[in-house]
Formats: structure tokens, C-alpha cells, sequence
């Protein structure tokens, strides 16, 4: 979907005022119809409503409907509640509410939230009514308008101001396609919404683009993506049709916090034009995750930096970039399930091949692109019934357990605090998602030597044998950098646990500790 915006300029002021006049009560019938839903009214039941109570004709009604379906749908999207929605913008009405704002101040406030609340029309288009029949492109001798419909057979006319202002502007394809329907009588529906904004009336058009046949498929090979924000890169890896690791890189992102949004898109479409420059290049499909969203940390857990770090990132902006471009240049874009990979990589592909964490992730990406399912190595899969093993591991957690609730007694700010509570929070998870893992929690000498027995209860489950194995393996025998995962070489191939064991911590491997889960 390609979205242009232009100027609308009236030739008459009170044609002008005839459609802010819609633009209200269209404005109105949207909060109505958004209202509605969140009482769990039925569609038919609202749009029936709609018509009459506005004074809207059936495609306007319609339109509203969508567009408060829309903003609820983008709101859960964000992870966000949709009642506390504001139309008009939240800060811009908690300036207003202050006590202390009067004079030229307010009302330049007040009239700016005016217009965000009060000034929207939107209409979809449709193909067999020309493109749209509310808001509809016309050319009258030679120029182009925007037909607005006002009332029942009442339109008044609008003209289009926009500058082409390079050679591959989109605009250009869009007179092109218009010039071409009008000829033909081959419409295309494109949708259509006006907003105010100082006074002035904009147009935004969306229609869907004609996209070159796709000639780069996955049956070449893929080149999978992991979009990381800390450090803020592209890590890639290309595997051939089998699956093979072929070759990887990363491409780095400036910083974007601070930037104004159109720094950060320019920076983002760069990123977008690097990365589908390389599949080009190299002939192969691109492979991204199925992620609607990215955590972006809570208020007051202690990690100010880190949720600053994730609130700049724009990860489904920079997504749907590069489906976008992909797509302009005839490459296939497949999309996968995100669960694990991650842990998959670290695991499995970054002791395998020497590479970072997220190079592993983007390889597990594009093998997963082409229909690859992932086994858990034959050691690591040992290891999880190993008695010996899981109770290093145990012992690795408890002690860290405890050391994270010290730190947690003895820390004074408020806000570290926090940070150290959710540490704690995760280790235990950890702790006992191994302790299920063997059947239960060990609570004495003699439960604690269940650790040498078999694990009871069958095979773990696919997905809670890769959750088990990553709490087992990396921390406990890595530390807590998990960047470097070479140590996990001679696991993964051999099935020597104690050797990166030993070289982070051999009083434990060795000592009391290590010797009581031996029994």
C-alpha cells in the first residue's frame, strides 16, 4: 500500500466550510462508533446508527466504522488500552487542562486540539464507483481536483496542489495510473482521508502499488534478517536452498533517539535499501519474524537506559520498509513464526559456526524460511537427562538466587531496586523451569541425589527442551555475557561440559558445592 499526501486549496470559502462542517460530524460519528465497539456492540448494529444520527451517507458511516476499528486494532497493537484513548492527542489535552494557561497561549492550543479531534474525513475506495465515491480525483481542463461529496448529489471541488519533486516520485505514478483509467475506463479504488491541520486542508491517498512479477524466490536460497535494537543492526545471514550457511554480516544503524521523524525514516529507508540491495545481489528471498511488536520495558523497572534504547527503536516501521522495497525489486518476502530463535541460534549455530547471537538468530530465520525444522543436538539432548550435569546447573541458580536477593535486601534506591527484582524474578524462573525439568525441587541430601537419576516423567516437549537447555547451558557454563557463545563448542560436539565449566569457575566445578549434587 503506497500512501501519497497533497494540499487541497477551495476556490470558494463557504465550499470550504461546507466540508469542515462534514469533517465534524464525521469526526464525531468515528469517537461514536469507537465508543460502541468498546461496549461490544456488534458492527451492523453501529453502522445502522451511524447514517441517522450524523447525517451521513452509507459510505461515510461506513468509512467512520472502519476508522474506529482501525484505531482500536492499532492500539492493541501497541500493546496499549484502547479506553484510554484521546482524539485529539493526550498531550495536547493535558496542557489544556492546566489551570494556569489562559490568553493567545490557550487558544492556540485549543484551537490546534480543535482541529486534530474534530478534523478527519475518510471514505475507501472502491474500483467500480471510479476509485471512490465520496472523495474522487477528477481532472477538470487539465488540472486535477478532489471531488468531495457534501450531501446527497452535492459535491464541491477541491484542487489538488502537490510538486513532483524528483523523477521517482510516486506522484508521478499516481497521475499516470489516473490518466490511464480515465482513458480505459480500468479504475483502480484508492482510499482517501482529509485532515486539517493549521488551517490548511491535506489529502492522504492510499492505493496499492503495481508490483513487478516475483523473480527471486526462496527456491535460490534466503538471506534471513534478525532486527536488533541493542546494539541498534540488521544482522543477516544467506543460506542456500539446503539450508547451508552460505555467508553473514551485520548492517549498522545510526542512532536514532533524538532525531526528528523524518531523519528517522530517511535513515530507516537507507537501512531498508542496504539490506534488499544485498539479497539482490546475491539472488535470494529475504526472510523476516512474524513479530507484531517489540517489549519495550515497563516504567519503574529500574532500567531508564535500556527502555530508552527500545523506545527509539522502530522495528515494525524498519519491517515493513524492507517488505516494501523486496517486493519493488521482484523479491520474495516470507515471513516466520519468531518463537525461539534466538535460543535456537545461540545454541546451536553460534558454537556451530563461531558467530554472534543474533547472525545464529538470522540463520534459523532463513532455514525455518525454507521449511527447516530444528533438532536438538544429540549432546545437549544427553545432557538434559544427566543427572550430573542438571545438578551443576541447579546449583549454578540457587546460588544466584540467593546472591540476587542479598543485593536486593541490601540496595537502598528505590529504582536499582527494581532492576535487581527483576533479576531475581528471572532467575527463579530459570531455577525452576530446571527443577521441573527433573521432577520436582530438591530439599534435602537425599533429594538432591535424584540429580543423578534419569529424567522422570518421558521427553520434554520440543519448545520446553530448548527453554531448558538455554537456562542449563548458557549462563551457568558462559557467565553473564552471552555474546561470545564459543565455549559452547565442545558441548555441542563433543558433549564436554566441564571443560567451559571449569574456565568460569573451577572452585565450583571442583569444590563443595559441585561435589554434594555428585553425591
Amino acid at each position: 500500500m503506497l500512501t501519497l499526501q497533497c494540499q487541497l486549496r477551495f476556490e470558494c470559502q463557504k465550499d470550504q466550510e461546507a466540508v469542515f462542517q462534514l469533517m465534524h460530524r464525521f469526526s464525531s460519528a468515528m469517537r461514536f462508533a469507537f465508543q460502541r465497539f468498546l461496549e461490544g456492540k456488534e458492527e451492523n448494529e453501529v453502522l445502522k446508527e451511524l447514517s441517522s444520527l450524523f447525517n451521513l451517507n452509507s459510505r461515510y458511516a461506513y468509512g467512520a466504522l472502519v476508522k474506529a476499528k482501525m484505531t482500536i486494532a492499532s492500539q492493541k497493537e501497541l500493546g496499549q488500552s484502547p479506553k484510554k484513548v484521546v482524539f485529539g492527542g493526550r498531550k495536547l489535552f493535558e496542557e489544556l487542562a492546566r489551570k494556569h494557561l489562559s490568553g493567545k497561549r490557550r487558544d492556540e492550543l485549543l484551537k490546534k486540539w480543535r482541529e486534530r479531534r474534530q478534523g478527519l474525513l475518510f471514505a475507501v475506495g472502491q474500483k467500480h464507483a471510479k476509485g471512490n465515491k465520496n472523495l474522487r480525483l477528477v481532472w477538470v481542463d487539465g488540472h486535477l481536483f478532489l471531488r468531495i461529496n457534501v450531501g446527497e448529489r452535492e459535491w464541491v471541488y477541491a484542487k489538488v496542489i502537490r510538486k513532483v519533486k524528483r523523477d521517482r516520485d510516486k506522484w508521478k505514478v499516481l497521475l499516470g495510473r489516473l490518466m490511464r483509467a480515465e482513458a480505459t475506463g480500468d479504475w483502480f479504488p484508492y482510499t482517501v482521508t482529509l485532515r486539517r491541520k493549521e488551517g490548511k486542508l491535506y489529502a492522504f491517498i492510499s492505493f496499492e502499488e503495481e508490483l513487478p512479477p516475483v523473480s527471486i524466490t526462496k527456491a535460490q536460497g534466503v538471506i534471513g534478517l534478525d532486527l536488533n535494537a541493542v546494539p541498534q543492526h540488521v544482522a543477516w545471514a544467506e543460506a542456500s536452498s539446503d539450508g547451508n550457511l552460505v555467508s553473514h554480516g551485520a548492517v549498522p544503524i545510526p542512532d536514532l533517539s533524538g532525531k526528528p521523524k523524518k531523519v528517522r525514516d530517511y535513515i530507516l529507508w537507507l537501512t531498508a535499501w542496504q539490506v534488499v540491495r544485498l539479497a539482490k545481489e546475491k539472488r535470494k528471498a529475504i526472510a523476516l519474524e512474524r513479530l507484531k511488536r517489540m517489549p519495550k520495558g515497563e516504567r519503574g523497572d529500574g532500567k531508564p537506559a535500556l527502555r530508552r534504547k527500545l523506545g527509539n527503536w522502530a522495528y515494525r516501521s524498519l519491517r515493513e520498509k524492507i517488505k516494501v522495497l523486496a517486493l519493488r525489486e521482484g523479491i520474495e518476502v516470507v515471513e516466520v513464526s519468531p518463537a525461539y530463535t534466538s535460543v535456537i541460534g545461540a545454541l546451536k549455530y553460534a558454537p556451530q559456526h563461531l558467530l554472534d547471537k543474533d547472525r545464529a538468530a538470522a540463520l534459523v530465520i532463513a532455514r525455518r524460511a525454507l521449511g527447516f525444522e530444528e533438532k536438538m543436538p544429540k549432546h545437549y539432548e544427553r545432557l538434559l537427562g544427566d543427572g550430573e550435569f542438571l545438578g551443576y546447573a541447579v546449583s549454578y541458580w540457587e546460588e544466584k538466587v540467593e546472591e540476587l536477593r542479598a543485593r536486593k535486601r541490601e540496595e537502598r534506591n528505590k529504582w536499582k531496586r527494581n532492576a535487581v527484582r527483576g533479576s531475581l524474578e528471572k532467575a527463579k524462573k530459570s531455577l525452576q523451569l530446571l527443577r521441573e525439568s527433573v521432577g520436582g525441587e530438591p530439599a534435602s541430601q537425599e533429594t538432591a541425589n535424584r540429580w543423578k537419576e534419569p529424567v522422570r516423567g518421558g521427553p520434554l516437549g520440543p519448545q520446553k527442551a530448548w527453554q531448558v537447555a538455554y537456562v542449563a547451558l548458557t549462563e551457568p557454563l558462559l557467565g553473564r555475557s552471552l555474546r561470545d557463545l564459543s565455549p559452547l563448542r565442545p558441548v555441542l560436539v563433543l558433549g564436554d561440559w566441564e571443560r567451559p565449566a571449569r574456565r568460569l569457575a573451577p572452585d565450583l566445578v571442583q569444590g563443595r558445592d559441585y561435589q554434594h549434587y555428585r553425591g
